[in-house]
C-alpha cells in the first residue's frame, strides 16, 4: 500500500489505519482455528516475501512497493530522514528483510521492525559525543502504556534514537545538554538532562491534532475530513468520578446531549437521555451501536457500561446518523470498547469505595408545624381543631415523646450514607499476530435504607481478541457478558419508589416504633408503616437479569486490488430477566396504654401472593460490507463501501401468579392456592432486512463531500410500504488549507461544513398493526353454559408507514494559537413527519375502539450548539485546559390529534412536546377579590384560595380559562464547563452541569394539604407564610380544600440548575517508588459526583432533576475514594 513520506503529526494515524477495523470470531472452535494459523503463519521480516523492480528510483518509491505487498508499515520524520537518493534493485521472491539491508547499506539510514511498523531514523552514532555521559530511561503513555518507536533526540544535534519495544532507550549525550521526546499522536517535550543518568518520560496526548482518528457510522474518519456535527470523548474523560451509572458522569461533557438522572434509587437510577432536545411524540431515545452492533438499552447496556472497559464514545447528531437509517431519526451514539496492545501482558487494576447519600431529604413540616396546619385546615372547614395550644407545645418541645412525637420519616427510613463498592481488572497484551483484551468488573449498591435487606450487585466480563491470519486476512472474537442481582422491598403497591412514596405521605405525629420497643406501629399512612416495608419484611420484589454479546468478524483485504477488501460479521445478543415479587402477610403493634399493653396486627396484606414473570429475548445480526479506499497522486482520497444486513430477534414471556401462601418463606407457585391461580404466556418474532453504503471524497484534507444511505425493511410495516430509503448529504470546507490563508499564522483551523439527512423511525407500542388481530375471550353464554370464544382486538391500519426525520446543519470549526483555543458552532433544526400516534382525542373514548398508530403526528425542532475550549502547554509542570459547551434546542409540536373545538391556547400546536395545559396563577383571591363580583372566580370560591387568570375574558373561570405551558422538564438550554489542572504528580478535574428553560410540578399531595382530619404530611414550606384571616396577606395559598391548587401553575417550579457534576483530585504515585513493589502505575484520587447545586427546589429539600414530582428518590451524591494500579 502506497504511502506518501510524513510529518510526526501523520504518523501515528496511518501506523493504526490498517488496523481500524479489528473483527471478531463468534465461536470457540474459529477461535482455536485462528490461534492454529497465527503461530503457523507467523511471518516477520525474515520470511515474508517481496518482488523488487527498481532502476534508478528514489528510496521512497521503493518503500511503496514494500508497503504494497505486505501489511508493512514505514514510520520516518521526514525532517529527518532522507529517502530521495535514488538506488536500482531487481530481485524475486526476497525477504523483507534482505530488501532493507541493501536499500540503506550506502545511507545515513536506520531501522527497526517492530511489529507490522519498520522504523526510520538518520544514523547518527558516528557522531556521538564520546566525552558525554549515557542517560536511558522508558518512555509511557498516561495509562503506563510502553510507546514503541519514539524520537528520543538531543536539542540542538542529529544525535539521537528511538525507544524498542518495551518503550526504553539509551543515548549518549553532552551533561549541559536538553532531549526532546516526540511521538505522533503526543505532546513533544524538552526535559533538561542536568545531573541524570535515568530519565523516565510519560507522553501526554495532543487531544487537538487534526489528524485524530474518530469513530463515524461503520467505520472511522481523520477528525479533519469528517463533514458531519459529531461530539466524542475519550477513555481518560469517561473513567472521571466513577458512578453507578455511567451516563450520569456524563453530564455537562458532551455538547448537545442532555443527560438527566430522574431516580437515586440503586438499579432504578437510569439516566434520560436526549440528542439535541425532544423531536418525536413517542420515542425520543436515541440508538446505541456498540463495536459496530446496533444493540439494545435493554437491561441498562449503555447507563451501566463499565467505564473501564470503554474507549471513546461518539455520538451522532445529524445527517451523520443517516448510515444507521430507520432507527437514526434520534440521533446515534457509539461506543467503541477497549482492545490488546502488542507487548508484554499488562494488568490494571481500578477500585473505588463510595459514600453515597441522596443529594437532598424532602423537607417535610415537623410535628408541631404540621398540628398547626391541620387546625388551620380545620378551623377552615368549620371543623374544631384537632390539637390544643398545649399540645402543639409538646410536639415542639419533645416534653412527652409518647403521646406527642416528632417523626422525621425519611431520618428514620433513609441512611445518612450507605456504601458502594466498584472495581474492574484488565489483562492486555499480544504478539504481533495476536492481541487480546480480558477484563471483568463488580459493582456492589448499598441499600439507602436502614434496616433494609435490598441489594444491587453487577457482575461483567469482557474479552475482545484480534488476530491476524496472514497479510490479508484478519478475524476478531468479542464475547461480554453480564449479570446484575436486585432485591427491594415490597409495598403492596409497587416496588421501591412506591415504598418510598409512604415515606412523604405519613404524618409526624405517628411514630415509626413505640418508643423503647422493637414494635412497630400501626400509625404510618394508610395502614402501610414505610419503616416495616423497608425492611422487606412486607416482601420484595427480586429481579435478575443476564446479557451476553457475542460477535465475531473477518476482514479480508484483497491484494489485486488496491485498498479493496471485504468485512463480514456476525452478532448474537441473548438477555434473561427473572422477576419475582412476593408480597407477605406483616406484622405492626397496637398499644394499649391503660394496660401497658401491645396488641400484634396485620399490616396491609391480609394473604401472602407470589407473581414470577421469565423473559428472554434473542437478537441475531449479520452484516457484509465491500470497502474501498484509495489515494490518487496523493490529494484525492476515496473512502467507500456498500452493506447488507440483516437481523432477527425472537422473545418469549411467561408469567404467573397465585395468592394464599400457607407461609413467606417458601416463595414457589406451587405452594399457593391453585383455585386462585392466573398465567400468561406471549412469543414473538421480528426481522429487519438494509442495505446501506457511503462514499467519502477528500481533496487534499480542503474539500470534502460525502454522500451516504441506507435501505431500511421492517416488520411493523405492510408488504407495499415496508422498505424506507434514508439518504444524507454532507460537505466541508478546511479554508484554513487554502493558500490565502497560509500567511495567517495564529489561524490553524477554518473549517465550514453543512449536511442534509433523511431518516426513520419504526417504533410502534405493537408490531403488526397492519393486521386485523384476534384474542381469545369468555363471556358468550349458551343455555346456561359458557363457552369460549374469539374476538377482534384491534382495528388494522394497511397504510402504517416510517415516521420520517428531515434534519439541516451549518457548522463552523476553528482553531487558533496551535489549536490550544478552539471554537465550534452548530446550527441545526430537524422536521419530523408522518409520526406514529393515535387518535385518541378526536375519536371518543366512549367508542371502545383499540385504534392502531397513524401517520399523523408532526414537529419540528431547531437550535444552536456551541463549544469552546482552550489548553495549556500539558508538558509544563503545571498546565490547565478548560473547555465549555452550550446547547439551545427549542422543539414545537406542528400537528397533532387533539379534542375538537379546543381554543388555540390551549393546544399542543405551536408548544413543546408534552407542554401540561394549566390553569395561570396570578395570585391569592383576597376578601376584596371575594366581595367583588367583577373579579373573576369559580362558584365556591373563598379567601385564600389561588387566583386564576381568566383568559378568555368572559368573566368567569372555568375550562376554557386552562392554558398550554410553554416549558417542559426537558430544558431549552443545557451547558457543561470543564476544568482541568495538572501540577507535577498532581491533578485535578472539575465538571459543571446547567440548564435553563425547564419546569418541575410539585406532587399535588403535598401542595393540597390537609384535605382531611388526620391527612397526609405537608412541606414545611407549606405551612410558612400562609393566608389566613389573621394573615390576609400571606404569600401561600389557604389550609385546606384548596381547590385546584394541582392544576395551576402555582404548582410550576422553575427546574433551572447549576450543579458541580463531578469533581476528582488524584496522585501518580512517583515511578521510582512503585517501582519498587513491581507496578509500572499506580495512581490514587478523591472524586465526588452531585456536589452542590444551585436552583429553585432547594427550599422543597428536593433535586430539580427528581421525577415524579418529588417522590422518587433523590439522585445521589458519592465521595469516592479509589486506586488505579498497572503491572
Amino acid at each position: 500500500m502506497k504511502k506518501k513520506p510524513i510529518g510526526k503529526k501523520y504518523a501515528l494515524l496511518l501506523s493504526n489505519f490498517k488496523h481500524i477495523f479489528r473483527l471478531m470470531k463468534l465461536t470457540f472452535l474459529l477461535f482455536l482455528l485462528c490461534i492454529s494459523s497465527v503461530w503457523a503463519n507467523n511471518a516477520n521480516s525474515q520470511t515474508t516475501k517481496v518482488n523488487i523492480q527498481a532502476e534508478n528510483m528514489h528510496m521512497k518509491d521503493i518503500i511503496s512497493q514494500i508497503e504494497s505487498q505486505t501489511d508493512y508499515l514505514f514510520v520516518y520524520n521526514y525532517e529527518n530522514v532522507d529517502l530521495s537518493q535514488k538506488v536500482s534493485l531487481k530481485a524475486s521472491d526476497i525477504s523483507v528483510a534482505e530488501v532493507l539491508k541493501i536499500l540503506f547499506k550506502n545511507s545515513d539510514v536506520v531501522y527497526a521492525v517492530e511489529g507490522n511498523n519498520i522504523l526510520l531514523m538518520k544514523n547518527t552514532t558516528e557522531k556521538k559525543q564520546q566525552s558525554g555521559k549515557r542517560i536511558s530511561g522508558k518512555v509511557t503513555d498516561s495509562n503506563g502504556e510502553a510507546i514503541i518507536g519514539a524520537n528520543v533526540i538531543e536539542v540542538g544535534t542529529v544525535n539521537g534514537t528511538m525507544t524498542d519495544i518495551n518503550g526504553n532507550y539509551t543515548l549518549t549525550v553532552s551533561p549541559s545538554s536538553m532531549l526532546q521526546i516526540s511521538y505522533i499522536g503526543y505532546l513533544t517535550q524538552e526535559i533538561r538532562v542536568q545531573n541524570k543518568t535515568s530519565l523516565d518520560v510519560i507522553m501526554k496526548e495532543d487531544l487537538q491534532a487534526l489528524d485524530e482518528v474518530v469513530v463515524v457510522g461503520y467505520g472511522t474518519q481523520k477528525k479533519e475530513v469528517v463533514t458531519g456535527a459529531i461530539t466524542s470523548l475519550k477513555s481518560e474523560d469517561i473513567s472521571l468520578s466513577p458512578t453507578a451509572n455511567m451516563a450520569s458522569g456524563l453530564a455537562g461533557r458532551l455538547s448537545g446531549v442532555i443527560i438527566n438522572t430522574r431516580n437515586g434509587e440503586p438499579g432504578a437510577d437510569e439516566s434520560t437521555i436526549r440528542i439535541r432536545g425532544q423531536n418525536s411524540l413517542v420515542s425520543n431515545d436515541p440508538l446505541y451501536v456498540i463495536d459496530g452492533v446496533v444493540r439494545s438499552e435493554e437491561g441498562g447496556i449503555f447507563s451501566r457500561f463499565d467505564p473501564e472497559d470503554i474507549e471513546s464514545i461518539t455520538v451522532l447528531k445529524d445527517a451523520s446518523a443517516a448510515i444507521y437509517g430507520s432507527r437514526a431519526a434520534n440521533g446515534v451514539i457509539l461506543i467503541t470498547t477497549k482492545r490488546g496492545k502488542v507487548g508484554k501482558p499488562t494488568i490494571s487494576l481500578s477500585y473505588n469505595h463510595s459514600f453515597t447519600q441522596p443529594t437532598r431529604t424532602v423537607k417535610m413540616a415537623n410535628s408541631a408545624s404540621y398540628a398547626r396546619a391541620q387546625n388551620l385546615a380545620n378551623e377552615i372547614r368549620g371543623i374544631s381543631p384537632r390539637w390544643t395550644e398545649d399540645e402543639i407545645q409538646k410536639f415542639a418541645d419533645g416534653s412527652d415523646p409518647l403521646h406527642y412525637p416528632n417523626t422525621n420519616w425519611y431520618d428514620v427510613v433513609q441512611k445518612n450514607w450507605s456504601g458502594q463498592d466498584k472495581a474492574n481488572i484488565q489483562l492486555t497484551g499480544g504478539m504481533d499476530n495476536l492481541t487480546y483484551l480480558v477484563s471483568a468488573g463488580f459493582l456492589d449498591q448499598g441499600s439507602p435504607y436502614r434496616e433494609s435487606s435490598m441489594k444491587n450487585r453487577m457482575y461483567n466480563i469482557r474479552s475482545n481478541i484480534d488476530a491476524k491470519i496472514n497479510d490479508y486476512i484478519k478475524l476478531t472474537f468479542d464475547l461480554f457478558g453480564k449479570n446484575t442481582d436486585r432485591t427491594l422491598p415490597y409495598n403492596g403497591q409497587a416496588s421501591g419508589n412506591g415504598m418510598y412514596s409512604w415515606v412523604g405521605l405519613s404524618a409526624p405525629t405517628a411514630h415509626a416504633y413505640w418508643p423503647g420497643t422493637d414494635y412497630p406501629t400501626n400509625q404510618g399512612w394508610g395502614n402501610y408503616n414505610p419503616l416495616v416495608i423497608s425492611t422487606g419484611d412486607a416482601g420484595t420484589t427480586a429481579s435478575k437479569t443476564w446479557v451476553f454479546n457475542g460477535q465475531s468478524t473477518i476482514d479480508i483485504s484483497i491484494p489485486w486490488v488496491k485498498g479493496l477488501s471485504v468485512k463480514g460479521s456476525i452478532a448474537y445478543d441473548y438477555f434473561g430477566q427473572n422477576y419475582k415479587q412476593f408480597e407477605d402477610v406483616y406484622y405492626v403493634y397496637s398499644y394499649d396504654e391503660s394496660t401497658n399493653t401491645y396488641e400484634k396486627l396485620k399490616g396491609h396484606t391480609s394473604a401472602p401472593q407470589l407473581f414470577i414473570e421469565e423473559k428472554r429475548t434473542e437478537y441475531i445480526n449479520g452484516n457484509v460490507r465491500v470497502n474501498y479506499l484509495n489515494t490518487f497522486a496523493d490529494v484525492h482520497t476515496v473512502d467507500a463501501f456498500v452493506g447488507f444486513e440483516q437481523n432477527q430477534t425472537k422473545s418469549t414471556a411467561l408469567d404467573g401468579k397465585r395468592t394464599n401462601f400457607p407461609t413467606g418463606t417458601l416463595e414457589e407457585l406451587n405452594a399457593g392456592d391453585a383455585n386462585t391461580q392466573t398465567n400468561h404466556s406471549s412469543s414473538s418474532k421480528t426481522a429487519r432486512r438494509n442495505y446501506f453504503g457511503r462514499v467519502l471524497y477528500d481533496y487534499d484534507h480542503k474539500y470534502m463531500l460525502q454522500f451516504q444511505f441506507r435501505y431500511d425493511g421492517s416488520h411493523n410495516f405492510p408488504s407495499g410500504n415496508r422498505f424506507g430509503f434514508f439518504p444524507g448529504v454532507s460537505g466541508g470546507w478546511t479554508i484554513s488549507r487554502e493558500n490565502f490563508m497560509k500567511d495567517i499564522t495564529w489561524l490553524n483551523n477554518l473549517k465550514l461544513r453543512g449536511s442534509w439527512g433523511k431518516m426513520g423511525n419504526d417504533y410502534l407500542r405493537d408490531s403488526f398493526q397492519y393486521l386485523t388481530m384476534y384474542t381469545l375471550a369468555d363471556g358468550s353464554v349458551f343455555n346456561g353454559t359458557q363457552y369460549s370464544g374469539i374476538s377482534q382486538a384491534n382495528v388494522p391500519n394497511p397504510n402504517i408507514t416510517w415516521e420520517k426525520a428531515e434534519t439541516y446543519d451549518i457548522g463552523l470549526e476553528t482553531g487558533f494559537l496551535n489549536n490550544r483555543l478552539t471554537f465550534e458552532f452548530d446550527w441545526f433544526k430537524t422536521n419530523r413527519k408522518d409520526i406514529l400516534t393515535k387518535r385518541n382525542a378526536s375519536i371518543p373514548a366512549f367508542t371502545g375502539l383499540n385504534l392502531p398508530d397513524e401517520n399523523i403526528g408532526e414537529t419540528e425542532n431547531k437550535g444552536v450548539e456551541m463549544m469552546l475550549g482552550f489548553r495549556d502547554d500539558p508538558t509544563k509542570d503545571f498546565s490547565y485546559s478548560v473547555s465549555g459547551n452550550l446547547t439551545y434546542a427549542r422543539n414545537k409540536v406542528i400537528f397533532k390529534d387533539e379534542t375538537p373545538m379546543a381554543e388555540i391556547y390551549q393546544k399542543e400546536e405551536g408548544k413543546p412536546i408534552g407542554a401540561a395545559l394549566k390553569y395561570e396563577a396570578i395570585g391569592i383571591y383576597s376578601e376584596a377579590d371575594i366581595a367583588n363580583p367583577d373579579v373573576p372566580k369559580r362558584p365556591g370560591t373563598v379567601a385564600g384560595d389561588i387566583k386564576i387568570r381568566d383568559v378568555n375574558g368572559d368573566g368567569e373561570i372555568n375550562s376554557l380559562d386552562q392554558v398550554r405551558q410553554d416549558m417542559t422538564n426537558i430544558p431549552d438550554i443545557t451547558y457543561g464547563i470543564n476544568i482541568n489542572l495538572s501540577w507535577k504528580q498532581f491533578d485535578l478535574t472539575l465538571g459543571f452541569q446547567g440548564q435553563a428553560r425547564a419546569v418541575f410540578y410539585l406532587r399535588e399531595d403535598w401542595v393540597n394539604p390537609a384535605t382531611s382530619n388526620g391527612g397526609a404530611n405537608i412541606l414545611q414550606w407549606w405551612t410558612e407564610d400562609t393566608m389566613t384571616p389573621d394573615n390576609p396577606n400571606g404569600t401561600k395559598p389557604r389550609l385546606g380544600t384548596a381547590y385546584g391548587i394541582g392544576g395551576t401553575t402555582f404548582t410550576q417550579i422553575s427546574a433551572n440548575f447549576f450543579k458541580l457534576k463531578n469533581a476528582e483530585i488524584g496522585y501518580r504515585i512517583p515511578k521510582d517508588i512503585i517501582s519498587k513493589v513491581g507496578l509500572s502505575r499506580a495512581r490514587v484520587y478523591v472524586s465526588g459526583t452531585n456536589l452542590f447545586s444551585i436552583d429553585h427546589t432547594s427550599k422543597f429539600g428536593i433535586d430539580p432533576e427528581v421525577a415524579n414530582g418529588g417522590w422518587d428518590l433523590n439522585p445521589m451524591r458519592l465521595i469516592n475514594l479509589g486506586v488505579n494500579v498497572s503491572f
